[in-house]
C-alpha cells in the first residue's frame, strides 16, 4: 500500500502533490530547527555531516553574523571589498579605499595582521606583526583607542582567527594578557594627559615618491593650542621606541620652573631627527618608527 494515494488517470498531479507535500514538511522541520528550543537536536543532525560540506553550508551557526570567523587568506579574496585586521578583529574599510586600496597610503594594513604596527608605528614586513610583546601600556591603550576608531567609523565583521583568537573565535592566551595589559593601563591617566599637552604626537603622513612626511600644526594628534612646535624624537623612560614629538621652542618651559625663554627644548629626553632642520615643522624621514594618522 503507497503512503500517499495515487488517483488514476491523474498521475502528474498526484506526483506534483507529493513534492508540495514533501517540501512543506521538510520547510516546516527546518523552520522548526531554527528555533532556540531545538538547539540540542539542531547541532546533534549538523554534527552527523562530513565537515567539509557542514562549514560550507552551515557556516560557524553558533555565532551570529557579526561574530564571522575569518582566516587571513579569507581576507584577500574580498576583492570588492576591502578588510582590515587589527587585534582579531575585521572591519570593512572600502569607504575608505582611497587610503586602504591598492596604491592607498595604509595599503599594507590590508595585506597583514599588523596590529603592532599601531602602536610603534614600524611599518615594514618585520614590524606589522601580531607579537604584542614589550610594548608600553601606553602602547597598549593606544592599540584600544584603533579599536574603537575603527567600530565607530567602518563596519565590524568578525573575527580573525590564529593570534588573538582561536579556530572557534574564543580569545587567546595573546588576547586575555592584552585584556590584562589594558586594565592596567585604564588604571593610570590616560595617555598621561599632562605628558600628550606637553609634547603632542606629530601627524605622520605618506606620500608616494616621496615617503614619510613628519608634520606638527596648532592641532596636530588633536591637541588644540596657540603654537605649532617644531619636530622632535621623543624618548619615554619605560617605552620600548622613541615618537615624534611637536616640540614649543618659544617661552618658558611647559613647567615654568626655569627662567629659559625656547620652550621645552631644553628636556633631556629630546632629539633632532637626522636629516631634519632643528627648526623644522615638516620633514620627509627614511626611519620607518613613526607614528600614525589614520583615517
Amino acid at each position: 500500500m503507497l503512503p500517499f494515494p495515487v488517483f488514476k488517470g491523474n498521475t502528474k498531479m498526484s506526483f506534483k502533490n507529493l513534492l508540495v507535500l514533501i517540501s512543506c514538511v521538510v520547510g516546516a522541520a527546518a523552520l522548526l530547527l531554527c528555533l532556540d528550543i531545538f538547539k540540542p537536536q539542531r547541532e546533534k543532525l549538523i554534527s552527523l555531516l562530513p565537515a567539509n560540506l557542514k562549514d560550507r553550508v552551515f557556516g560557524d551557526l553558533g555565532a551570529t553574523p557579526k561574530d564571522r570567523l575569518f582566516t587571513l587568506n579569507e581576507l584577500e579574496r574580498y576583492r570588492g571589498q576591502v578588510y582590515l585586521a587589527i587585534l582579531g578583529q575585521v572591519f570593512d574599510v572600502t569607504k575608505g579605499s582611497k587610503h586602504y586600496g591598492p596604491g592607498g597610503t595604509y595599503h599594507f594594513f590590508t595585506e597583514y595582521a599588523g596590529t603592532r604596527a599601531f602602536a610603534s608605528g614600524d611599518f615594514s614586513p618585520q614590524g606589522l606583526t601580531e607579537n604584542l610583546d614589550g610594548l608600553s601600556l601606553e602602547d597598549i591603550q593606544k592599540i584600544s583607542d584603533w579599536v574603537n576608531f575603527y567600530h565607530k567609523k567602518y563596519t565590524y565583521k568578525g573575527k580573525l582567527t590564529g593570534h588573538f583568537y582561536d579556530k572557534n573565535g574564543n580569545p587567546t592566551k595573546a588576547m586575555n594578557n592584552f585584556e590584562r595589559l589594558l586594565e592596567q593601563a585604564n588604571k593610570k591617566p590616560k595617555y598621561r594627559d599632562e605628558d600628550r599637552k606637553r609634547f603632542p604626537r606629530c601627524i605622520t603622513h605618506y606620500e608616494v615618491g616621496f615617503g614619510r612626511k613628519m608634520m606638527c600644526s596648532k592641532n596636530s594628534h588633536g591637541i588644540k593650542r596657540d603654537w605649532i612646535g617644531v619636530l622632535r624624537q621623543y624618548y619615554q623612560p619605560g617605552d620600548s621606541h622613541t615618537r615624534c614629538a611637536c616640540v614649543r621652542d618659544k617661552g618658558r618651559p611647559f613647567s615654568g620652573d626655569s627662567s629659559s625663554n625656547n620652550g621645552d627644548l631644553n628636556h633631556p629626553y629630546l632629539k633632532v631627527y637626522e636629516g631634519c632642520k632643528p627648526t623644522a615643522t615638516s620633514c620627509f624621514i627614511e626611519d620607518t618608527n613613526l607614528d600614525l594618522n589614520i583615517y
